[in-house]
């Protein structure tokens, strides 16, 4: 992804939480393709990478991007798709305080941002080059979609939370970054910061409790049933 290749080396030039999926099985013995399906926290100018990517879904609210070029414009695609800006304040509200775990925010996410989720899967599904996926830091939104998207192409679900969890590897390197792009994070709670296992696992639990799986869900959420056999055809060797 470099835009700058004269920029200085160093770990706060490489996304923190860069990472490409392929090799991951499918359930019928084939593998992820590599090299098309990346996700990473938010690429910032002057980030040096081997990959460049063809289309960028960045899943930020304005207030994150604070009106900002996307460091990849010219160089790739971008969309802006903020995934779960558009929640209604009383949805959140009618929720007591002491029930809004990350899990809770996850089911959120998947019931009230399925048009969103929707336009993912069809901007994947049909994107040109590699793709890539991110949020602020990589890991909640990103961590969702890489799920949803991974889930519909076959890959187990063991595999899935898997790569979902590497991102708790990774924080130390991602905290440092964000502080230095001017987001600082208080130390004190960085370490609570984590991805949790169960989070996915319910919101999973939830999408393939529809009767035709994940798939079915998302097909009765507005999803195009082309998008999806696509998406199968353009990641899976």
């Amino acid at each position: 992804m470099s835009l700058s290749p004269t920029a200085p080396t160093s770990d706060l030039h490489i996304p923190a939480n860069l990472r490409d999926v392929g090799g991951l099985p499918t359930a019928d013995g084939r593998r992820v393709r590599a090299g098309e399906y990346l996700r990473s926290d938010a690429p910032q100018p002057g980030d040096l990478t081997t990959v460049v990517p063809g289309t960028v879904v960045d899943l930020r609210s304005t207030a994150e991007t604070r009106g900002l070029a996307h460091p990849l414009t010219g160089v790739a695609d971008v969309h802006a798709v903020p995934l779960g800006a558009a929640l209604a304040p009383d949805v959140v509200a009618a929720t007591p305080a002491d029930e809004r775990d990350l899990a809770w925010a996850y089911r959120l996410l998947v019931t009230e941002a399925s048009a969103e989720l929707a336009r993912i899967v069809r901007i994947v599904a049909r994107s040109r080059g590699p793709v890539l996926v991110h949020c602020a830091a990589g890991k909640d939104r990103t961590g969702i979609v890489t799920a949803v998207v991974l889930g519909v192409v076959g890959v187990p679900r063991e595999h899935v939370v898997a790569d979902y969890l590497r991102t708790n590897e990774n924080l130390d390197r991602l905290w440092a970054r964000l502080e230095a792009a001017g987001a600082p994070l208080p130390a004190d709670v960085r370490g609570l910061l984590g991805v949790d296992r169960a989070a996915l696992e319910a919101v999973l639990d939830e999408m393939e409790a529809h009767p035709s799986g994940l798939r079915g869900h998302l097909l009765a959420h507005g999803t195009d049933p082309d998008d999806l056999d696509l998406l199968t055809r353009r990641l899976v060797g």
